[in-house]
């Protein structure tokens, strides 16, 4: 019976040891093969800003007058028959716009038609009205403005011919009220017959 015994105990003591031993050290990996891919492009540095150079100050524009006369930088554009300004007039009339804005106090200014030709005083009317009424649409209040028609009865020069005809037909702009008030105390229309309601 003692050799029995003596046999178990030693596979007991066997089995013991193989379970302590230390597990066998894992083999070292190989070092990974290193990423062959192409570097993503490092993106480019934020361009920076252009130095903004200080603009020239915006100078007024001068609005000279002959007396109450407006004097504009060039005349209307007529064609020979039309009472319609035609190309060319979008100077003159932005003239005028920039002069009844920057002169709040001038509350009236007479739109004078003259004309040296056939109907005469109709063409000057209809001319001077259709004056009034782009200047409304170009966003003047229509209560300043007051179109009249003078025929040929103020001629600048001999209308006998064809080059002193186009220097009479023009339209002028006057000053009529300040604050309200009629200048001088000549009639608003002054002598020319009124052309119509701009504000119509």
């Amino acid at each position: 019976m003692r050799p029995m015994r003596w046999m178990r105990w030693s596979r007991l003591v066997l089995v013991s040891l193989c379970a302590c031993r230390p597990a066998a050290p894992a083999e070292p990996q190989a070092p990974s093969a290193p990423d062959l891919a192409e570097p993503a492009p490092a993106e480019p540095a934020p361009a920076e800003p252009a130095p903004v150079e200080p603009s020239a100050p915006v100078e007024p524009i001068a609005y000279q007058l002959d007396g109450n006369r407006l004097v504009l930088p060039r005349p209307l554009d007529f064609a020979a028959t039309a009472d319609v300004p035609g190309r060319g007039s979008e100077i003159a009339l932005e003239h005028v716009r920039g002069y009844l804005r920057a002169k709040p106090s001038v509350t009236q200014v007479r739109i004078e038609g003259h004309f040296s030709g056939p109907d005469a005083q109709a063409m000057s009317e209809r001319r001077a009205l259709a004056v009034a009424r782009e200047l409304v649409r170009m966003g003047i209040d229509c209560q300043r403005l007051y179109p009249v028609g003078f025929g040929d009865t103020k001629p600048l020069v001999d209308g006998s011919t064809p080059e002193g005809r186009a220097q009479n037909n023009r339209i002028e702009v006057h000053n009529v009220a300040l604050r309200g008030r009629v200048i001088g105390g000549m009639p608003a229309d002054g002598g020319g017959r009124p052309a119509g309601d701009p504000c119509s």
